[in-house]
């Protein structure tokens, strides 16, 4: 099992603060494209917009959307705001 921590607007598009996947192994890529299929507004989900953690480590240190996911991590996606 892998679980999705959803915070902020990422919490609103899917409408869920956490998911569980039930997968031994996956990429972020992949649960990104689940995760658009899922949402209620997935203009949302723009991966320019998001802080990504596995595990409490920056996503971009671990390989980006390549990175490897596997059972018993936990993922924490937020989005950043931007203001003007």
């Amino acid at each position: 099992m892998i679980t999705l921590k959803l915070l902020g607007g990422m919490k609103k598009a899917i409408g869920k603060n956490s998911i569980v996947i039930d997968k031994s192994q996956t990429t972020l890529q992949e649960i990104f494209e689940d995760l658009k299929n899922k949402a209620k507004d997935s203009k949302i989900i723009d991966e320019k917009n998001l802080m990504i953690s596995v595990n409490g480590v920056d996503s971009s240190v671990i390989g980006g959307k390549k990175a490897i996911i596997k059972t018993g991590d936990i993922i924490t996606i937020v989005t950043i705001i931007h203001g003007g």
